[in-house]
């Protein structure tokens, strides 16, 4: 007898078997009377009908009605229920086991009746684990780990503390950062960049639209090694093509960004020593591993795809159906955590000459350089536009001694890499500088 595991994402479920992890499957349907179909299949088709495109049936599974009735489907649990069992028939041999692996934000009620549904299915479940748990109790890691994840349609992160056991000990979301939301930005990112370039949008197109978002992930892997992309679409008219840099998505999904490194923030104790273990999904998003790895004390790992569903396997031998529908919230880790201190980032670069501002350089040097949306007299960088909790002279840049620092005037906050400045703090090259809450973000940079 063997056992299959699933990761029961929206964002992505993913089956692993013997070692072998699936591709994901979104938790999507299309609710098209002429036949309803879930996950990849209906991925490939969701900007085609958009009109028939539902995916929120993981993230709120309940009995409750769907908003267009199919005959194969009245309610959201259904929806589960079929794509459930088209995922089972993709890997399971006659015999095997499922272990359900389940996000930290399903609630008890879901749980529930996530067990009804497998029931119906004939799925034979040795067990329920926590998804987080799962992922990162094989890791050599610190004794506190803070696991990310992205749902569609909000951000996940999952406390998890223990030297023998790691244990779960809360849940937090980061409501509307969600890979939906990023997607559009990035989305719209390309589109106002091919218009501008090519005049043709898009987004105005259906089949267009629908190979924009498959080509997504694939551009932002290419990130990952690059510094810059070619966004090719081709259509009716012909082929167009792009150039967009890695900063330009970072950019274009800054208030995201900094909403993900607020969460984490919020979540550690001051200098405790951490590890942010970063799903696949988190990990694909453009700079932001770098971005965890310069908060102070911070270890970074990005796991990789099935991460959590290849840990429950590992752990096979703990499920063994006895407890019924009981959620496993602890696993006993791989490795004893760390000894001491995580090391801490590593040397900072030189000191920064410039901040980048609506895309232009104004130069730290020739004395305080107060930041805000009306400063006081002197040099002065007026942050106009859009500043939600920007104050009116909120902080300066001060160079002494080949160093730069910030100075914080405001009530707002200012921020180094997420971490909020007490009083003042050393600047690098590199360093992303947040101003105010949810505020304005500037780069920093050295030239020549």
């Amino acid at each position: 007898m063997a056992r299959v595991a699933i990761e029961l994402v929206d964002a992505g479920l993913v089956t692993a078997r013997d070692g072998a992890v699936s591709p994901p499957s979104p938790g999507l349907a299309l609710l098209d009377p002429v036949g309803l179909v879930t996950g990849r299949e209906a991925a490939v088709q969701a900007r085609l009908k958009p009109v028939f495109a539902f995916d929120r049936f993981w993230s709120d599974l309940t009995i409750d009605p769907l908003p267009r009735q199919v005959p194969e489907a009245r309610s959201r649990a259904d929806l589960a229920y079929r794509q459930l069992v088209a995922l089972w028939a993709e890997v399971a041999q006659p015999d095997d086991e499922a272990i359900l692996v389940a996000p930290g934000t399903m609630r008890p009620a879901e749980l529930g009746l996530l067990a009804g549904i497998a029931r119906a299915a004939g799925i034979p479940v040795a067990g329920y684990v926590d998804l987080a748990v799962a992922a990162c109790a094989p890791l050599e890691a610190c004794e506190t780990v803070l696991h990310l994840d992205l749902q569609l349609h909000q951000a996940v992160l999952t406390e998890l503390r223990g030297i023998d056991v790691l244990r779960r000990r809360r849940v937090e979301v980061a409501p509307r950062v969600g890979l939906r939301a990023l997607q559009a930005a990035w989305a719209q990112l390309v589109s106002e960049a091919m218009v501008r370039r090519t005049r043709f949008d898009p987004l105005h197109q259906a089949a267009a639209e629908q190979q924009l978002y498959d080509k997504l992930p694939g551009w932002l892997q290419e990130l990952a090694d690059a510094d810059s992309v070619d966004a090719e679409i081709e259509a009716g008219a012909g082929r167009f093509a792009v150039s967009l840099r890695r900063e330009q998505f970072v950019f274009a999904a800054e208030a995201y960004y900094s909403q993900l490194s607020d969460l984490i923030q919020a979540a550690r104790r001051a200098g405790e020593p951490v590890t942010i273990a970063l799903s696949a999904r988190a990990a694909l998003l453009p700079t932001l591993a770098e971005r965890c790895g310069a908060m102070n004390g911070a270890q970074v790992i990005a796991l990789d795809e099935g991460a959590a569903a290849l840990g429950a396997l590992a752990r096979s031998s703990v499920f063994s159906g006895a407890d019924g529908d009981v959620l496993l919230a602890a696993l006993e880790r791989s490795s004893a955590p760390r000894e001491g201190s995580v090391a801490p980032r590593s040397v900072r670069g030189q000191a920064p000459t410039h901040v980048i501002f609506a895309g232009r350089a104004h130069s730290i040097a020739g004395g305080p350089l107060m930041l805000g949306l009306a400063p006081a007299d002197g040099r002065s960088l007026v942050l106009d536009g859009p500043a939600a909790g920007v104050s009116r002279s909120h902080c300066t840049l001060v160079e002494e001694g080949g160093r730069v620092q910030v100075r914080d005037h405001s009530r707002y906050g200012t921020y180094v890499n997420g971490e909020r400045v007490s009083g003042s703090a050393s600047l690098a090259a590199g360093d992303r500088l947040r101003v105010g809450t949810p505020g304005i973000v500037l780069e920093l940079v050295a030239v020549g």
